[in-house]
C-alpha cells in the first residue's frame, strides 16, 4: 500500500484544483514562509478524518475553505481526495485503488466518499486503524509537534505506541465487544422481566379463556333475545306515540278555542281602555282648567293681601312722618332758645360797650377839664396842650387801628401758612394718590389682559379636556365591554377546558384508557374519533348525530394495541370500549353519483370532516355510508327515491335510517363532544383576539386618562389663577376707587385752599395797608407830640405834671378803645351764629312742610288701594262661578270612567277564566308531550342500543327478531341471561387468543434468553482473549521499539549516550504510561526539559525512527521537524531518514539545505498570485543549480 496522489481544491490557500503525485523516493516540499507548505500536511490530516479545527491551525472548521483575496471571491466548498494503491489489500476494501474524498460546504454540510460512494467518518477511521495512518496515527508529524512526544505526559505518549504496536484495531474491537456485552446484559434483564410477567399471566389467562367460551355462548343467546325484545318494545312505543299524537291534536284544538275567546275579550278591553283614556284626557283638561281658575283666584287673593299690606305700610309711614314732624318742632324750639341766648349775649356786650362809652366820655371830660384848667394859666400852653391832647387822641386811635391791623394780619398770616402747609401736604398726597391710582389702573389693565389670555387658554384646555374625557370615557366603555366579553368567554373556555380535561360525556372505559395513555402506561393510542376530526360549525349537529356513540371510539396503531387496550379494561374492570386499529380499518364510501345533483344534498359525511390523512380510512368507515342533507323533508324524499339503502342525517340532527325508519326530535340542551371541542377552539381564538384588543383598549384608555388628567390639572390650575386674578382685581378696584375718592377730596380741598389763600392775601394786603397807614399816622402823631412837648418844656415845668396826668388819661382812653373794638367783634360773631340758627330753623320748617305733604300723598294712595281691593273681590266672585261649572264637568267624567273601569274589570275576569281553561289544556298538552318525548327517547334508546351494540338498524332488527309471545317472560329471561353474564365477572373475550399468544411468546422468550446468555459468555471470552492478545502485542512491540530506540540513540548521539523507554506501571500494561530516559554523552539528565531544543528534537526523532523501524507506515510526512537542528544533526537526520525510504513513502517539508540535498524529488510551493498557492515539481538531479528560497 502506498499513496499515489493528493488532489486539493478550495482547501485553504489552494484555491485552484491542484494535484500532488507522490513518488516512491524521498520528496521535499519547499517554499517561502506563508506560501502554503503546511497546508499540504493539513490537507492530508483533514482527508483522513481530522475533526479538530485548532489542529488544522484554525478557529472553526469553515476556516479550511478558501476565503478569497483582493482579486478572487471566496469559494463555497473545500475538497481533498487521497488516492491510495491497495493492490496488497492492506485496506479492507476489495479494490486495487482506494480514493478517500472529503468535501465541506460553507453551509456546514459535509460528505465523505470512498471510491465515490458516500461513507461515514467512522468507516474511514475504521478502515485506517492499525495502518499508522489516520487521525491518531504517526504518519504525519506536524509543524512544531515533533517535540510533543518529549513534553507530553506518559499516558499521552501511549497512543503513538499503541498505533505502532498495531493494537488500535484490537482496542476498537474490544470496545465494540464491551458495548455488545453491556447491551446483552440489558437484554437479559429485559427478557427476564418479560418472561416473569408472562409466567405470572399465563394461569390468569387460562382461567379467563375458559370463562370466555361460556360467556360467548351466553352473549349469543343474549343478543338474539335482546334484539327480539327491542323490536317488540319499539312497536309498542310506536303505537303509544300515535295515540299520544291524537290526544295532543284534541287538546291543542281546545287551547285555540279559548285563545280566540281571550283575544276577543282583549279587543273589547283595548277599545274600552281607549275610551277611558279619552275621558281621562278630558278630565285632566277640566282639572287643569279648574286649577287655572283656582290659581287665578289665589293670585287675586294674594293681590288683595298685597294691597292690604300696602295700606298697613302707608299707616306705618304716616306714624313715622308724624314723629319726624314732632322732632322738627322740638328742634325749632331748641333753635329759638339758642337764638335768645345769643341775643342776650349781644345785649350784655352792648351794655359793656355803653359802660365803655361812659368811661370814655368821663376820660374825655377829664382831658377837657385839664385842658380848660391849663388854658387859664397859659393860653399858649393851652393851645399846645390842646394840640398835644389832640395828637395823643389821634395817636391813640392810630395805635388801636395799627394793633388791630397787625393782629388781624398776623392771624391771617398764620392761617395762610397753615393753609399753605396743608396745600403742600395735599399736593404731595395728591401726587402720591395719583401715582397709586395709576398703578392700580395699570394693575387692572394687566389683570384684564391676563384674564383674557387665561380665559382663552382655559377655554382651549376645556375643549381639549372635554374631548379627551369623551375619548377616555369611550375608551373606558369599550375596554369594559371587551373586558366583560373576555371574562365571559374565558369563563366559558375554562368551563369547556375543565369539561374536556375531565372528559365529561365520555364513558368510564374511554376515560380510563385515555388517562393511561396520557400517563404513559398505554402506548399506541391516538385519541378518540372526536379528538381527531374537525368541521364547519354548520355540520356539527349532523356529524355528531351520524357518529353517535362512535365519537367515543378509540383510534389505535394496530390490532396489538387494540388487544392491549381490551386487556387493560378487563384487568382494571373499567368497562367496555371500541378500538379502531389504523392498520385494520377499511374505508367505506357511498357510491351514488346522482346525489351530487340532488336539491338540498350537502355531501357525504366523511367528505365534510377534516382529519389527518392517517385517519381517512377510519372516518370513511364510520361516515362513508351516511349522507348529509339540509332538512327532514329532503331526507325523507331522498330515502324513498334511493330505496332507503343508506342512512341520511339532516343538518339539525334528524335521521332517516337505512331501511326507512326515522329518528329525531329535539336535541339535548347540553352540547355534544364535537360541538364542545369546536366551541372551545373557536373560543380560544376569540380569547386571544380579545386579550390583544383589551390590551390595546386599556392602553388607549390609560393614554387618554393620562392626557385628561393632565388637562384637568391644567384647567384646575388655570381656574385657580383666574380666581387669584379676581381677588387681585377686586383689591385693585378697591384701591383705585379709594384713590379716586381721595384725589377728588384733595382736589376739592385744594380748590377751597386756593380760594382761601386768595382771600387771605387780600385781607393781609388790606391789613398791611391799614397797618402802614396807622403807623404813618402814629409816626406823624409822635413827631407832632414830640414837637408840642418840646414847646411845653419850654413853657415851664409846671406843665409837666399836667402833661403826665394827661398822658395817663390818654393811655387809659386808648386801652378803652381797644376793649370797645373787641366787644364789637364779639357782637358780630354772635349775630353770625344767630343768623345760622335762624337758617337751620327755616330748613326745619321746610322739612316739616314736606312731611305734611307726604302724609297727604299717603292718604290719597290709601284711597286708591281701597278701590283696587273692591275691584279684585268682584273678580274673585266672577271666577268662583266658573269654578262651579268646572266641578260639574269633572264629576260627570269621573262617573263615566268608573263605569268603564267596572266593564273592563269584568272583561278581565272573563279573560282570566279563558286563560285558566287554556292553561289547563296547555298543562295537559305539556304532560302529553312529555310522555311522547319519553316514548320517543325510549324508542331512540332502543334504536341506539341496536345500532351501538349490534350495528343493526330497526328494519334489520325486525328482520332478525323472533316473535315474542310473552314480552314480560322474555324480559325476565333476558335479565336472567344478563345476571349469568354478570356473574362471570370481567370477561376477556380475547383471552383464548391472548393465552395462545402469551404461551408461544413465553417459549420464544425463554429460548431467546438462553441464546443471549450464550452470546454474553462468548463476548466475555472474546474480551478476555483480546485483552491478553493486546497485552502481548503491546509488550512485544514496546520491547522492540525500546531496543531500537537504544541503538538509534547511540548511533545519533554517539558513544556514551544512553536512551531508554520505560513503563510507568508495568503491572497494568493496558493503562501504563511511557517514560523517556535520554542522556547525551557526558551529561546527567534527570528531566527531558533540561535538554536543549535541538536535543529534544533529536530525542523525538529518534523515537519516531524506532517506531518506523519496528512498524513501518506506508507514508510519513515530517513538517519542518529539522528547524531546531544544526547542520551536523540535519545530516544525521536526513541520512537516517533515507534508510526507511525502501518501506515508507517519505515527504518532508523543510527550509534546510542539507535536508533538501538528501531528497530525490522536490516540490516547490509558491504564490504566483497573492494568496493562492501553486505547486512545481522538479527532480533534483536535473535542477542542481536552482536557487531555493
Amino acid at each position: 500500500m502506498f499513496f499515489k496522489s493528493l488532489e486539493i481544491h478550495g482547501f485553504k490557500s489552494f484555491a485552484d484544483k491542484t494535484v500532488l503525485n507522490f513518488d516512491a523516493q524521498t520528496t521535499a516540499v519547499v517554499g517561502s514562509n506563508g506560501n502554503g507548505k503546511s497546508n499540504i500536511s493539513d490537507a492530508l490530516r483533514w482527508v483522513m478524518g481530522e475533526q479538530g479545527a485548532k489542529t488544522l491551525r484554525g478557529e472553526k472548521m469553515e476556516d479550511v475553505i478558501f476565503h478569497g483575496t483582493t482579486d478572487r471571491k471566496p469559494m463555497g466548498f473545500a475538497k481533498v481526495a487521497l488516492c491510495i494503491d491497495n493492490t496488497d489489500r492492506a485496506l479492507a476494501v476489495d479494490a486495487d485503488e482506494v480514493t478517500i474524498s472529503r468535501k465541506l460546504y460553507r453551509s456546514g454540510e459535509s460528505e465523505y466518499l470512498i471510491n465515490g460512494a458516500k461513507s461515514r467518518l467512522k468507516d474511514i477511521q475504521e478502515m485506517l486503524l492499525g495502518t499508522g495512518l489516520g487521525r491518531d496515527g504517526y504518519s504525519i508529524i506536524g509543524q512544531g509537534r515533533v517535540a510533543e512526544i518529549v513534553n507530553a505526559r506518559g499516558t499521552q505518549r501511549r497512543e503513538i505506541f499503541e498505533e505502532a504496536a498495531g493494537i488500535s484495531l484490537f482496542l476498537h474491537k474490544k470496545a465494540e465487544a464491551e458495548k455488545e456485552l453491556e447491551s446483552a446484559e440489558e437484554n437479559i434483564l429485559r427478557q427476564k422481566d418479560i418472561i416473569r410477567l408472562d409466567e405470572e399471566r399465563l394461569p390468569v389467562l387460562k382461567r379467563q379463556s375458559e370463562k370466555a367460551v361460556l360467556a360467548a355462548e351466553l352473549l349469543d343467546q343474549k343478543k338474539e333475545l335482546e334484539i327480539s325484545v327491542g323490536a317488540a318494545h319499539y312497536e309498542e312505543r310506536r303505537s303509544a306515540i300515535k295515540k299520544l299524537d291524537d290526544d295532543l291534536l284534541l287538546n291543542r284544538a281546545e287551547c285555540e278555542h279559548y285563545d280566540k275567546d281571550a283575544e276577543k275579550l282583549q279587543t273589547s278591553i283595548d277599545e274600552s281602555t281607549e275610551q277611558k283614556q279619552r275621558i281621562q284626557a278630558e278630565l285632566e283638561r277640566y282639572r287643569r282648567s279648574r286649577e287655572a281658575v283656582n290659581t287665578e283666584i289665589a293670585e287675586k287673593r294674594s293681590s288683595i293681601q298685597v294691597l292690604e299690606n300696602d295700606l298697613m305700610h302707608n299707616e306705618n309711614r304716616r306714624r313715622e312722618l308724624a314723629e319726624q314732624i314732632a322732632n322738627a318742632e322740638e328742634s325749632s324750639r331748641s333753635f329759638d332758645e339758642g337764638i335768645k341766648e345769643f341775643q342776650q349775649k349781644i345785649e350784655d356786650k352792648q351794655q359793656e360797650l355803653t359802660a365803655m362809652e361812659q368811661r370814655r366820655a368821663e376820660l374825655q371830660a377829664k382831658l377837657t377839664e385839664i385842658a380848660e384848667q391849663n388854658a387859664e394859666s397859659d393860653k399858649a400852653y393851652s393851645e399846645l396842650d390842646q394840640k398835644l391832647a389832640q395828637a395823643y387822641r389821634e395817636r391813640s386811635e392810630a395805635d388801636v387801628k395799627s394793633a388791630q391791623a397787625e393782629h388781624s394780619m398776623q392771624e391771617a398770616e398764620e392761617q395762610k401758612q397753615t393753609f399753605i402747609s396743608d396745600a403742600e401736604n395735599a399736593e404731595s398726597k395728591l401726587q402720591e394718590y395719583t401715582n397709586s391710582r395709576e398703578n392700580a389702573q395699570k394693575q387692572l389693565a394687566d389683570i384684564a389682559e391676563q384674564r383674557s389670555a387665561k380665559q382663552n387658554k382655559l377655554a382651549g384646555y376645556q375643549r381639549l379636556g372635554e374631548g379627551k374625557m369623551r375619548r377616555m370615557n369611550d375608551a373606558k366603555a369599550e375596554a369594559d365591554r371587551v373586558s366583560d366579553e373576555l371574562d365571559t368567554k374565558q369563563k366559558r373556555y375554562k368551563l369547556l377546558e375543565d369539561v374536556e380535561k375531565s372528559m365529561e360525556g365520555y364513558t368510564h372505559s374511554v376515560k380510563e384508557l385515555m388517562r393511561a395513555s396520557q400517563q404513559g402506561r398505554m402506548g399506541g393510542i391516538h385519541g378518540t374519533v372526536a379528538d381527531v376530526v374537525s368541521m364547519d360549525d354548520r355540520y356539527v349537529a349532523a356529524i355528531e348525530t351520524a357518529l353517535g356513540a362512535a365519537m367515543q371510539n378509540i383510534i389505535v396503531d394496530n390490532e396489538e394495541t387494540a388487544k392491549r387496550c381490551i386487556r387493560f379494561l378487563k384487568e382494571t374492570n373499567a368497562g367496555r370500549a371500541t378500538m379502531l386499529p389504523m392498520t385494520a380499518m377499511k374505508g367505506r364510501y357511498l357510491n351514488e353519483p346522482r346525489l351530487q345533483s340532488e336539491q338540498g344534498f350537502e355531501g357525504i359525511a366523511s367528505d365534510l370532516v377534516d382529519c389527518d390523512e392517517d385517519y381517512q380510512n377510519i372516518i370513511r368507515y364510520l361516515l362513508g355510508l351516511t349522507a348529509i342533507v339540509d332538512d327532514i323533508d329532503t331526507a325523507a324524499f331522498l330515502s324513498k327515491k334511493y330505496g332507503a339503502k343508506f342512512r341520511i342525517v339532516t343538518l339539525d340532527g334528524q335521521v332517516v335510517n337505512a331501511g326507512g325508519s326515522f329518528t329525531g326530535g329535539s336535541r339535548s340542551s347540553g352540547a355534544g363532544i364535537i360541538s364542545r371541542k369546536q366551541e372551545k377552539d373557536a373560543l380560544y381564538t376569540e380569547v386571544i383576539s380579545l386579550r390583544k384588543s383589551l390590551a390595546e383598549k386599556t392602553e388607549a384608555f390609560r393614554q387618554y386618562q393620562a392626557e385628561a388628567a393632565k388637562f384637568s390639572v391644567e384647567i384646575e390650575g388655570m381656574e385657580d389663577e383666574l380666581k387669584a386674578l379676581d381677588t387681585q382685581e377686586i383689591s385693585a378696584r378697591a384701591e383705585a376707587s379709594k384713590y379716586d375718592m381721595l384725589i377728588e377730596q384733595l382736589s376739592r380741598q385744594g380748590e377751597s385752599a386756593r380760594l382761601a389763600l386768595e382771600r387771605f392775601d387780600q385781607q393781609i394786603a388790606q391789613y398791611r395797608k391799614q397797618l402802614e397807614e396807622s403807623r404813618s399816622v402814629v409816626s406823624q402823631c409822635d413827631s407832632r407830640i414830640a414837637e408840642l412837648e418840646e414847646q411845653q418844656k419850654q413853657s415851664g415845668s409846671e406843665r409837666e405834671t399836667a402833661a403826665a396826668h394827661l398822658k395817663e388819661l390818654s393811655d387809659s382812653l386808648s386801652q378803652l378803645n381797644l376793649d370797645r373794638v373787641s366787644a364789637e367783634k364779639d357782637i358780630d360773631a354772635f349775630r353770625v351764629e344767630i343768623r345760622t340758627r335762624e337758617e337751620n330753623r327755616r330748613a326745619l320748617f321746610q322739612s316739616s312742610d314736606s312731611y305734611k305733604e307726604t302724609v297727604a300723598a299717603l292718604d290719597a294712595d290709601d284711597d286708591r288701594i281701597r278701590l283696587d281691593i273692591e275691584r279684585v273681590k268682584k273678580e274673585i266672585e266672577q271666577h268662583s262661578g266658573e269654578l262651579s261649572d268646572k266641578e260639574a264637568d269633572i264629576s260627570k267624567s269621573v262617573a263615566e270612567i268608573e263605569r268603564l273601569e267596572l266593564a273592563i274589570g269584568q272583561m278581565h275576569r272573563d279573560i282570566n277564566e279563558a286563560v285558566s281553561n287554556k292553561e289547563h289544556f296547555s298543562k295537559e298538552i305539556a304532560r302529553l308531550e312529555e310522555r311522547r318525548t319519553n316514548e320517543v327517547r325510549e324508542q331512540e334508546r332502543i334504536v341506539s342500543m341496536l345500532l351501538d351494540s349490534y350495528e343493526l338498524t330497526v328494519s334489520m332488527a325486525m328482520e332478525q327478531a323472533k316473535p315474542v309471545e310473552n314480552l314480560l317472560m322474555a324480559e325476565n329471561d333476558l335479565e336472567a341471561l344478563r345476571k349469568k353474564i354478570s356473574s362471570l365477572g370481567n370477561i376477556n373475550m380475547e383471552s383464548i387468543e391472548e393465552y395462545r399468544t402469551v404461551a408461544e411468546r413465553f417459549e420464544f422468550q425463554t429460548a431467546q434468553l438462553a441464546d443471549i446468555e450464550k452470546s454474553k459468555k462468548e463476548l466475555e471470552r472474546l474480551i478476555s482473549d483480546l485483552t491478553e492478545d493486546i497485552k502481548t502485542r503491546f509488550l512485544n512491540s514496546f520491547e522492540e521499539i525500546n531496543k531500537s530506540f537504544k541503538e538509534i540513540f547511540v548511533s545519533i548521539f554517539g558513544d556514551g549516550a544512553h536512551g531508554e523507554l520505560k513503563l510507568t506501571d508495568p503491572e497494568d500494561v493496558l493503562n501504563s504510561g511511557i517514560e523517556i530516559l535520554a542522556a547525551p554523552p557526558g551529561k546527567v539528565i534527570k528531566n527531558l526539559i533540561s535538554l536543549s531544543g535541538g536535543e529534544q528534537t533529536m530525542v523525538a526523532i529518534t523515537i519516531y525512527f524506532a517506531i518506523l523501524k519496528h512498524r513501518p507506515t506506508p507514508f510519513c510526512m515530517l513538517d519542518e521537524v529539522d528547524a531546531a537542528l544544526d547542520d551536523v544533526n540535519v545530516d544525521k537526520y536526513i541520512t537516517y531518514l533515507n534508510q526507511f525510504s525502501s518501506q515508507t513513502q517519505l515527504m518532508v517539508i523543510t527550509h534546510r539545505r542539507g535536508t533538501i540535498e538528501g531528497c530525490k524529488v522536490l516540490y516547490g510551493v509558491f504564490m504566483q498570485e497573492k494568496g493562492v498557492s501553486r505547486l512545481l515539481r522538479r527532480d533534483l538531479a536535473d535542477e542542481l543549480d536552482v536557487e531555493l528560497k
